[in-house]
């Protein structure tokens, strides 16, 4: 759903027009604000209130990278790839999952996962759930 519904561009004489937008799906927008352009914009600042509940997504099972053993992956590593990769044999996207399933087989042999230490929020985290993650790609 498309939620702005005045022009938000305008410059001098030109005729105005929408073309800043709040596009949402599956919830509401409230509180639609269009204020004064910031610098020399000449775009409207857009001023909203979603109505939506996210809830804080935490994950306890990441990879602990500070506890890796870089040697043993690199050993685990150290295979020929040329077969793996062989492009007379295989397709891109079966070399792709080739080459991926090898390298995270030698992550979770290799670098241990768990839980974030308490208090230690990630400053790049977003609270967002699968399903919210999956609508904003």
């Amino acid at each position: 759903m498309q939620h702005t519904d005045r022009p938000t561009r305008q410059r001098g004489t030109d005729t105005p027009h929408t073309l800043d937008l709040v596009l949402t799906y599956g919830f509401s927008v409230q509180d639609i604000e269009y204020r004064s352009p910031l610098g020399s914009s000449d775009h409207s600042v857009v001023s909203f209130q979603c109505a939506r509940h996210i809830e804080n997504v935490c994950t306890t099972n990441k990879f602990k990278w500070d506890k890796r053993d870089y040697e043993r992956l690199n050993e685990f590593l150290n295979i020929n790839w040329d077969d793996v990769l062989d492009s007379w044999y295989y397709s891109v996207d079966e070399m792709w999952e080739n080459f991926k399933r090898i390298v995270l087989d030698g992550m979770n042999k290799y670098i241990p996962r768990g839980g974030q230490a308490r208090g230690n929020l990630h400053k790049n985290s977003q609270p967002f759930n699968s399903e919210l993650h999956a609508l904003i790609r």
